[in-house]
């Protein structure tokens, strides 16, 4: 089954590109996949070592990108980054496939799983944060059904355009997008296959997205390198790893020993993010606030 994963040139310098190397070497450890890589930007080493990968490489970006930048430059628009926004191309790009797995760069497969048995009408994900509120659904995982997603994509651009130009919600993201156009028609996945590491540990687990504050944000925080004061976005993050301190310890012990054949730069960083959390939870006792995020 073909396996999309996008990022720009701004992501691939950074922390975003190393997760998505290891997404790609996990991928190959447990098989099954063929990686397709949205990108977008000046070539850049990490596009080398992608094609040395066998990853297929495709440069895109979406034909709503110029209104975007209008907006933001008017002050009414806040993109993130181009990377997040390329998914929304595959159904245009996808040719041969009747569905295709879709995910964030942040993510390692852990098992292999029978992807190609997930066949949504439309698309197949899993909760954002807590795994029984299916309320809003968590786009870094999913399974889309390309010839449905290509009828409707002129009408879902229309809407992109109309809220990137027309003073849409603050929070408008792709994600959001994703979720107003293509809610009703959910599928659900399990949330086993796109599990986050701030829920309790589970062998079973077949896909882990590190979704919220990475690796190397986490262990600034357990250092306290950060105060969690410094801006809202890292005030959330300090408030995620209070509550939820001993299930990212867990993971990234597992992650520490399981990587070693794999990867072991990336075993290491496990392994030391699993030594500052150690520190970090040992002299504190429990905040109360364990049900911030339920597992």
């Amino acid at each position: 089954m073909r396996w999309y994963f996008a990022i720009d040139e701004q992501g691939a310098g950074g922390e975003t590109g190393e997760l998505a190397r290891l997404a790609v070497l996990s991928a190959k450890a447990v098989g099954g996949l063929e990686p397709v890589l949205l990108y977008h930007g000046a070539p850049t080493a990490l596009c080398g070592w992608m094609r040395g990968q066998g990853v297929m490489v495709v440069e895109t970006h979406p034909p709503f990108w110029d209104q975007a930048e209008a907006a933001a430059r008017a002050g009414s628009f806040k993109p993130l980054t181009i990377g997040h926004w390329l998914r929304v191309m595959i159904p245009q790009i996808e040719t041969r496939d009747a569905h295709v797995l879709y995910t964030d760069c942040d993510v390692i497969f852990l098992r292999r799983h029978d992807w190609a048995a997930e066949r949504p009408a439309v698309i197949a994900a899993a909760p954002e944060q807590h795994q029984d509120d299916w309320r809003y659904f968590n786009s870094g995982v999913m399974v889309l059904n390309i010839a449905a997603l290509r009828a409707s994509y002129p009408a879902f651009e229309a809407e992109i355009i109309a809220n990137i130009t027309g003073g849409g919600p603050a929070n408008y993201d792709d994600q959001y997008a994703l979720n107003a156009c293509y809610g009703a028609h959910l599928q659900r996945l399990s949330p086993l296959c796109n599990y986050k590491p701030y829920w309790p540990w589970r062998r079973d687990a077949a896909l882990l997205h590190w979704h919220g504050p990475k690796p190397a944000t986490l262990s600034d925080l357990a250092r306290g390198h950060h105060t969690g004061d410094e801006n809202p976005t890292l005030h959330y993050f300090a408030t995620m790893l209070r509550a939820r301190a001993t299930d990212y310890l867990a993971w990234s012990r597992h992650l520490g020993d399981m990587l070693q054949p794999l990867d072991l730069d990336w075993a290491l960083r496990f392994a030391r993010l699993a030594s500052d959390l150690t520190s970090y939870t040992q002299p504190r006792k429990d905040s109360g606030i364990q049900t911030f995020i339920s597992g």
